[in-house]
């Protein structure tokens, strides 16, 4: 009997390489035909009764047919992590929420080594916990999107933490209330002598700011406070912790400083993929020209707000967002490639140029990191035609 890859990306590609080392037999399915794989490993139709297990890439969406066959006669579909689960048993700190995840993971991550806790990020962070399953570390910290908490079926957590939760991945999920269960069962996988004091609920964490000043921090309100609530719930001190994201960057692409010259300050918040994310980032700019695009993933503009700090919105005019009554200068450009000529127009000393989407990248670019350096690049080039 063999395993069954569904979807060959960055997590079905991990799974083979740990198959191949533990001379597990497996074939490999994936839509996208153009792939260029050994005829042996290609699953057909013919060949259902090979599988005894399928191991799901988290991308494919539950209402995929050839998985809905699978589901019918029965197979079980696990995942990377359920995999991991089987052989890893130290400790192991789930992170889930709509906005700020990655953040976090390499955040608490990066904190606990310099406590000497050795600690690594890995799941939705870009890193299977496959590559890391024969080490030890006294923390695996693992980032957990909706997908895989669909997914999922076993895992033992000593920590799982709820970020936030707004709408978002409306075209994966039938609804909100799946988009928010799927993340709500994070719960659900932390082990019992754990779940009392190492569950953490986002919309429980208040009240920090009055310890601290989380106004010097260059992260989102929600994300210092719970991450300073962790570490306090791993008995570190939380002094510590606040000095620690003093000194910390936020990660690229995500409110991220690009520049600064003739008085116009430049960010960076490609990483911005849903209307929540949008409204915070806006709320502490001034005299600000927000950018948005993308596709919008079927979300409502409930978890739109503009701050009054915006005083000109661009936006492509394939872009589906109702603004309603909003009072604000809205462009709408022909095309996102046409941003630089328009903002050569329209930037004046004073303004804050801020790029955060709202939307996903895939419409014109190959990923979230490809839209952040072309208006990265796009500031540089501006910056050469002001400067000479």
């Amino acid at each position: 009997m063999k395993k069954l890859i569904f979807g060959y990306g960055v997590t079905g590609k991990t799974v083979e390489q740990y198959f191949q080392k533990s001379n597990i037999d497996y074939l490999i399915y994936d839509e996208n035909k153009e792939l260029n794989l050994p005829t042996e490993l290609v699953f057909e139709p013919s060949r259902f009764s090979e599988i005894d297990e399928v191991v799901i890439s988290p991308g494919v969406k539950p209402s995929n047919s050839l998985l809905e066959q699978f589901y019918l006669i029965e197979k079980p579909v696990i995942t990377d992590i359920d995999i991991f689960n089987n052989i890893y048993k130290e400790k192991i700190i789930g992170i889930t929420g709509t906005n700020g995840k990655t953040t976090f993971v390499n955040l608490l991550a990066g904190f606990l080594n310099s406590q000497g806790s050795e600690s690594i990020a890995v799941g939705n962070v870009g890193r299977s916990p496959l590559e890391i399953v024969d080490k030890k570390f006294d923390y695996v910290v693992m980032e957990l999107s909706s997908f895989q908490l669909h997914y999922i079926n076993k895992l033992d957590l000593f920590m799982g933490v709820i970020l936030n939760i707004y709408e978002d991945h409306l075209d994966w999920h039938k609804d909100f209330d799946q988009y928010a269960n799927s993340k709500r069962r994070i719960k659900e996988f932390i082990t019992e002598e754990n779940i009392a004091n190492n569950f953490l609920d986002g919309n429980d964490i208040n009240n920090l700011d009055k310890e601290f000043d989380l106004s010097k921090l260059p992260f989102y309100k929600n994300t210092s406070e719970m991450f300073i609530k962790v570490i306090e719930n791993l008995n570190f001190n939380k002094n510590t912790g606040y000095e620690y994201l003093l000194n910390s960057k936020t990660d690229e692409h995500r409110y991220e400083i690009v520049d600064e010259f003739n008085d116009v300050l430049f960010i960076n918040d490609s990483k911005s993929t849903n209307f929540n994310s949008v409204s915070m980032a806006t709320k502490n700019i001034n005299n600000g020209i927000l950018i948005m695009h993308g596709l919008t993933k079927n979300i409502t503009t409930k978890d739109l707000k503009i701050y009054d700090g915006v005083k000109t919105i661009l936006i492509p005019k394939d872009m589906d967002v109702n603004f309603g009554n909003l009072d604000i200068e809205i462009i709408r450009l022909d095309s996102i490639f046409n941003l630089k000529d328009v903002l050569l127009k329209i930037i004046n000393p004073g303004d804050t140029v801020l790029f955060s989407c709202g939307g996903a990248s895939f419409n014109d670019f190959e990923n979230y990191e490809e839209r952040g350096q072309f208006f990265k690049d796009i500031v540089l080039n501006i910056k050469k035609e002001i400067n000479g």
